[in-house]
């Protein structure tokens, strides 16, 4: 038997009982960071069942799916205590959000109304006005950490957006997998916000990067 085989062999004495190679550990952290993902849906789609409690929840689900990504430790718990800690300061943010939503909302009705020359056009201009609205707040939500200002982190988070187009397109398309999977099949939302949550944590990990 040479060396190489040796090496090689899982049998080998010498290569330590625990240690599947690299590529076993990589496909093990990658399904251990699904079945999180999945759980962490399951959290953000029951708590933010008021509305408003949607971006602490958020921020506090992305901060744990990082932790959970560079193998620290945490458990819903701490998602649960930093969701409490997200809150303060929040409500502002989130009611301001939820108006604007709301107005958006009700203006895209009317215009479709067809009542209104151009109320298609006008129906679709409001539908992006409120997906590019939810967009920032849930990247501002992404970047929060304990202490942070949620109007500091929403000005930024809309700068984020406009040079990182790409990025909220894909957050959009998140969103919107979600809603479609609410819309086929309910019960779907609860571990399908968990998408939303990966992708905010990619989508802000792939800018810091740059």
């Amino acid at each position: 038997m040479t060396a190489t085989t040796a090496a090689a062999d899982p049998a080998d004495p010498a290569m330590p009982a625990g240690d599947a190679g690299p590529g076993r550990r990589s496909a093990r952290d990658s399904f251990e960071l699904f079945a999180e993902c999945l759980l962490t849906g399951v959290v953000v789609a029951v708590l933010a069942v008021p509305l408003v409690t949607l971006l602490p929840v958020v921020a506090a689900a992305v901060r744990h799916l990082r932790r959970v990504h560079e193998g620290e430790g945490g458990g819903v718990r701490v998602l649960l205590r930093e969701t409490a800690r997200a809150c303060r300061g929040s409500w502002a943010v989130s009611g301001a959000l939820l108006a604007l939503l709301a107005v958006l909302g009700l203006n895209a009705v009317v215009a479709g109304g067809g009542q209104l020359p151009g109320g298609a056009a006008l129906r679709w201009v409001m539908v992006a006005l409120a997906a590019a609205a939810l967009v920032v707040a849930l990247r501002a939500a992404a970047t929060w950490s304990p202490g942070a200002s949620w109007r500091a982190l929403v000005t930024r988070a809309a700068a984020r957006s406009a040079h990182d187009p790409g990025g909220s397109v894909l957050v959009a398309a998140a969103c919107g997998l979600v809603g479609l999977l609410a819309w086929m099949l309910p019960p779907l939302v609860l571990p399908g916000a968990g998408i939303v949550v990966l992708g905010l944590l990619a989508v802000e990990g792939r800018l810091d990067r740059r």
